[in-house]
């Protein structure tokens, strides 16, 4: 089917989640109800102007250095935040809203694809014979430039109002196609509405999809998006796009029930119930007879606890599309404390130090953090009883390569301090045959003594017990945290503009310099890859 292009306007500020618990807001409830095209197309557009002012925004639409007639131009402000950068609602501070750790994710770029969609202000013209086009009566301000013509598309970012010539080359572009299923069926469902999101921002490509659930989006700019597929009465999907084809799955959304309860025995109301799992967060308060509900839920397994004073109760609940949970019982028993140091040698303390607790229960890991304070001390409270593990990780020092084992299983409390030791430096610089810097480059640092590269010479995906890993920055710099003092094997794996290369370097060195070789041109016969690369430590 041929998608219908919505150009829109900048990004919503906030949005909900689709993952609405009763109480956080974690469970999809969408405020349209989803359409084929035909619908769509019968849908009343609410847009807003643009703020109006005295500017005029011209330029000319091009293809291959030609004037293009007949090109749609839209404006709309440029979003200040992109949404690759925009934070999640529902998530770890840091965390943005496309990723998968964001368990409001799918949700808040579904509302976003709607608003965008329907209800964002935009200006647009069309180029005349000569392919120019002027906007008139903007304000002072940045706007995004998105058009198409008979020949192609194109996308212009950050043009202000009143400026120079606006150019607007179009360019081939290129092809999406999403396909919705049923999530527990794998049945086609047609009618949902499908939105292609630009990482960018303040733009959205919307269509429904047909009887067989497909959408293409035949001709969009070149660049990186997301795709959020939603429909009446169930969880939206999303993903980021990756090739020319992206498969979504949409569920019912289920409930999971329980009561909290001492000793197992009595109903304890007044008690917060926490849920994680499938990259959400939620919580809710239990009633008086200690029972608990919890709804928006997808399949998959879920973590649940809840507290009460020095009292703790854990459960692992698998929700799977046969039915609903409905008698999760959690039983509040005393919990334990761990507690400890995190010191240099002479016992000096390590401030700001990041402490893991890693306790596993039926298959199902939970993590907790901590941080030392100026006097290196950290506290875990109220922690299941059992085996636990601890790491431990400080900016300029060696972390054991394994974690600490701890029980809590008879005592109360546990304590576990961790000495550090000073690492050694490891910077250095990635250039080419000419010393210009090179960008991008994985740089593994393994401990010879333990094991080396690969004979073969290729990059393992993994980082060796006691190694480490940096990706080289714009001008071909490198900085590798946390190893010991010694021998290490290196590999260099730059994208196919350069040959990877091997070898061993001796830290500490604070000044190292690795010359990548430039690939030749490809031939129809590729050369094997050679192993070379030049080297220069301090000092040698």
């Amino acid at each position: 089917m041929t998608v219908r292009e919505l150009w829109v306007s900048r990004l919503l500020g906030a949005v909900v989640g689709v993952f609405v618990l009763v109480v956080s807001g974690c469970a999809h409830a969408p405020s349209e109800p989803s359409r084929s095209e035909a619908t769509a197309s019968a849908r009343t557009i609410v847009r807003e102007s643009l703020p109006s002012g005295p500017l005029v925004l011209r330029g000319v639409v091009t293809w291959e250095g030609k004037p293009v007639a007949g090109a749609t131009v839209r404006a709309v402000l440029h979003a200040d935040v992109p949404l690759s950068a925009r934070a999640c609602s529902h998530g770890e501070p840091g965390t943005t809203i496309l990723d998968p750790e964001c368990g409001a994710m799918k949700g808040e770029l579904a509302q976003t694809a709607d608003w965008l969609g329907y209800r964002s202000p935009l200006r647009e013209t069309v180029s005349d014979a000569d392919g120019w086009f002027e906007l008139t009566n903007l304000r002072a301000a940045t706007y995004d430039l998105w058009a198409s013509g008979p020949m192609g598309t194109a996308f212009v970012a950050a043009i202000p109002a009143g400026s120079t010539v606006a150019r607007v080359p179009l360019e081939a572009g290129r092809s999406v196609s999403v396909v919705v299923r049923d999530g527990d069926s794998g049945r086609p469902l047609p009618g949902t509405q499908v939105a292609l999101l630009p990482r960018a921002g303040g733009y959205a490509f919307v269509a429904a999809s047909d009887a067989e659930g497909r959408t293409i989006f035949p001709r969009v700019p070149t660049g990186e998006y997301h795709v959020v597929a939603s429909l009446p009465g169930r969880l939206a999907d999303a993903s980021p796009v990756r090739g020319d084809e992206v498969a979504l799955g949409l569920y019912m959304p289920r409930r999971l029930s329980g009561r909290v309860l001492r000793q197992g025995k009595d109903g304890v109301a007044g008690v917060r119930v926490r849920l994680e799992g499938q990259g959400l967060q939620g919580q809710m308060q239990t009633q008086a007879d200690g029972s608990f509900r919890l709804e928006g839920l997808p399949p998959g397994t879920y973590s649940l606890s809840a507290r009460e004073g020095q009292e703790l109760a854990t459960a692992t609940v698998r929700i799977s599309g046969d039915g609903d949970p409905s008698d999760v019982q959690l039983s509040l028993e005393p919990c334990g404390e761990v507690t400890g140091r995190v010191l240099r040698p002479k016992e000096v303390p390590i401030p700001g130090a990041a402490v893991e607790l890693l306790l596993t229960r039926d298959g199902v890991e939970r993590r907790s953090l901590a941080t030392t304070s100026s006097d290196g001390r950290y506290r875990f409270e109220c922690v299941e009883r059992g085996q636990v593990l601890l790491a431990v990780r400080a900016a300029g020092h060696v972390s054991p390569l394994e974690p600490t084992k701890g029980d809590l299983s008879v005592e109360g409390s546990l304590s576990a301090n961790f000495i550090l030791q000073p690492a050694a430096l490891a910077r250095g610089r990635i250039v080419d045959p000419e010393g210009r810097g090179i960008s991008g480059v994985r740089v593994l640092l393994s401990p010879r003594a333990a094991r080396g590269p690969s004979p073969s010479g290729e990059t393992r995906g993994d980082v060796p017990p006691g190694g480490g890993t940096a990706l080289t920055a714009r001008d071909g710099s490198f900085a590798v945290d946390g190893l010991a003092p010694g021998r290490y094997a290196y590999e260099l794996s730059p994208d196919d503009t350069f040959f990877g290369a091997r070898g061993v370097v001796y830290l500490p060195a604070g000044n190292l310099r690795l010359k990548l070789l430039r690939r030749p041109a490809r031939k129809d016969n590729p050369e094997t890859e050679p192993a070379r690369v030049r080297s220069s430590l301090p000092g040698g």
